[in-house]
């Protein structure tokens, strides 16, 4: 699928606790502080690159209905509107698989490292200016829950320099979360793209996104 490279505003990553029901939780199993180890989970940033999709489809929509008003027989308009609407309602859709997703696994997991943005919070205004960088403290592995088919995580520098590309799949600890890393943290400081790759099930298709952000060590 093609690649799709944005920025998306977030800050620095932070371990939320995450408050588990079920009596059979297992409790020694955690996910470690990701603001000090540089361990996330991939879904959680793809949920973030959506919503900065929506944020920016949002904005779309709201130009298009502005000319519509001057022009309300436009044709194109209205075709743009629709197809903007259609493209909405398919993120909310892989966002709400994203999220389930999230939750199946965390079942068996008693802390998480979460992305501030992650909600319940209220829309940006809009426009929107949502170009803060992600501060990555450390990079050290991705968390994914799902097949493995088509993982890739590749950090890169601004002159396209590879920095890192993790690897050694395997399974993390005694949950259904499936781990890549890499051996040591990145030597560089500066601003970085991290470009993931990954089999995604609602498109049934491979599809690519890329986070920039600085490390800051």
């Amino acid at each position: 699928m093609k690649t799709i490279q944005v920025c998306i505003a977030m800050f620095m990553l932070a371990a939320v606790p995450f408050g588990c029901s079920d009596d059979d939780a297992i409790d020694d199993i955690k996910i470690p502080d990701a603001e000090e180890t540089g361990i996330f989970l991939e879904q959680d940033l793809h949920v973030l690159y959506l919503l900065r999709q929506d944020d920016l489809i949002e904005e779309q929509i709201i130009s298009v209905m502005t000319d519509l008003e001057n022009d309300p027989n436009n044709e194109d308009l209205q075709a743009q509107l629709e197809e903007l609407e259609n493209q909405r309602e398919v993120n909310t859709e892989q966002i709400d698989f994203l999220n389930s997703q999230i939750e199946e696994a965390l079942s068996d997991v008693s802390l998480r490292p979460r992305v501030p943005r992650l909600g319940p919070f209220p829309p940006p205004p809009l426009p929107c200016d949502c170009q803060d960088p992600l501060n990555f403290t450390a990079l050290m592995k991705v968390l994914l829950e799902g097949n493995p088919e088509g993982l890739s995580v590749v950090v890169f520098s601004e002159n396209q320099e590879v920095l890192a590309e993790f690897g050694n799949i395997q399974n993390f600890e005694d949950t259904s979360f499936i781990e890549t890393s890499i051996g040591e943290n990145i030597d560089f400081q500066g601003v970085v793209t991290v470009q993931i790759s990954k089999f995604f099930p609602p498109i049934q298709d491979i599809t690519t996104y890329s986070i920039t952000g600085n490390i800051n060590l």
